[in-house]
């Protein structure tokens, strides 16, 4: 019982993986930024694309 202690007291003080959990979600934010871009991007681009005639 005391090394389940022990190493639940070490794990919770243990700090690395919050930053691997900050990098995720800096990470997942720019993804969501940048599809919300080129979809908006591919948007103007198709209207623009099928407004051109030949």
């Amino acid at each position: 019982m005391f090394d389940a202690l022990k190493t639940i007291k070490i794990l919770v003080s243990d700090r690395r993986g919050i930053t691997a959990m900050e990098y995720a979600v800096v990470a997942g934010a720019i993804l969501a930024v940048a599809l919300t871009a080129f979809n908006a991007l591919g948007t103007k681009l198709t209207t623009t694309v099928g407004a051109v005639t030949l």
